[in-house]
């Protein structure tokens, strides 16, 4: 048992001593007395230059990096929105009294003008109604007529000439009102547009406010979006705004802001905005989800590549060069574009930036460089 423990610790003596050799450069046959010491050997070999550094790492000179120049760029603070189009007018055609369909005009996705007649109910009761009242209503006129000549020579009471008045007036209202209720057993299109599919057949009974069809304003399209209530300013100094559909890539499409809803919305804190969009081509549906943006006023930016940018615990800096020297830069970013980041606050156009080899860098360091780029991007 002892003897192994001789061993183990043998073992941990021979690791230590090579771990001493390999990382400190420690010397073990002088340790042990078996050689010189670095500054006897030093001496003795009489080059100075072949000294080995006690206790450290050999001088590795000056650190290598790639840099390039910061550039100019204009850029402008968009504002981002996902959004969805409507159709500029848009109903649920539904009758406002109970019967039976008769007739529909119409077939499914066809176009319909103002008044074009979509739905026809069954009307023989309500034509009978109005048959009546005219009936009733011609009796009443005729009374009205003759108690009107014999009031001219004196010969009828006033009352009732006032009752054969009123009458008249009850039988002309009577009729309208029977007409009215024929009328609305024809369904129209109030505007034009495009109808959807049909939900009844013909010979179904449905009753008042039953949605039978969708009709849709597809020529002229809203573009609804919100935005943050921060950026309810940006929004309102616009004019316009693009966007783009998921449905049609590559294709961008323009729209005239034409209102902001006036409060915003407590739950998200958010503004409501609607846009025009001339669909004369029909392009686009109502429904589909666009991406549109709200064009910022534009700036000067100073732009560098991304690789320039490092990290510390103190925020984002950057390495500048002067005379074969690096400086380091805190910065304040901006935007991202395509690889560039912009600097907000801390380089100007034209300054030289390590774009490589900046990991290990210290403030003050000598670089040497081994590629420049003529400005950054590049």
């Amino acid at each position: 048992m002892r003897a192994f423990v001789y061993l183990l610790v043998g073992i941990a003596i021979v690791a230590a001593a090579a771990f001493g050799v390999r990382h400190y450069g420690i010397d073990v046959g002088a340790l042990a007395g078996f050689g010189d010491s670095p500054k006897t050997a030093a001496a003795a070999g009489g080059d100075a230059g072949a000294q080995r550094p006690v206790g450290g790492r050999a001088n590795r000179g000056p650190a290598a990096v790639e840099t390039a120049k910061t550039t100019t760029s204009r850029l402008s603070d968009d504002v981002l929105a996902l959004g969805t189009l409507l159709s500029d007018e848009s109903v649920a055609i539904a009758p406002e009294t109970s019967g039976r369909v008769a007739r529909i005009l119409f077939e499914d996705g066809a176009k319909a003008e103002t008044g074009k007649p979509l739905f026809q109910f069954d009307s023989d009761l309500a034509r009978s109604d109005l048959a009546e009242a005219k009936a009733r209503l011609a009796l009443a006129e005729a009374s009205f007529a003759r108690n009107q000549k014999l009031r001219q020579s004196g010969n009828v009471a006033q009352s009732a000439y006032d009752e054969a008045l009123s009458a008249r007036d009850v039988a002309r209202a009577t009729v309208e009102a029977a007409q009215v209720r024929l009328d609305k057993l024809t369904i129209s299109a109030p505007f034009p547009g495009t109808l959807g599919f049909r939900t009844v057949s013909e010979g179904a009974y449905v009753t008042a406010g039953t949605p039978l069809v969708q009709l849709d304003k597809t020529d002229t399209l809203q573009v609804s979006f919100s935005v943050p209530e921060l950026q309810e300013k940006a929004v309102e100094a616009a004019k316009t705004v693009s966007f783009k559909a998921d449905a049609l890539p590559g294709e961008t499409f323009t729209a005239q802001i034409s209102a902001l809803n006036p409060a915003i919305d407590v739950n998200g804190r958010a503004l409501q905005v609607r846009a025009l969009f001339d669909n004369a081509q029909g392009k686009l549906r109502p429904g589909l989800l666009v991406r549109v943006t709200v064009k910022g006023p534009e700036r000067e930016a100073v732009m560098v590549p991304e690789s320039a940018i490092v990290q510390r615990a103190k925020g984002a800096v950057i390495y500048t060069i002067a005379d074969d020297k690096v400086t380091e830069v805190k910065v304040r970013l901006g935007k991202r574009v395509e690889g560039m980041v912009e600097v907000a606050e801390g380089l100007k156009a034209g300054d030289t930036v390590v774009t490589a080899g900046n990991g290990q860098l210290t403030d003050g360091a000598k670089v040497e460089v081994v590629s420049s780029a003529a400005a950054a991007g590049e």
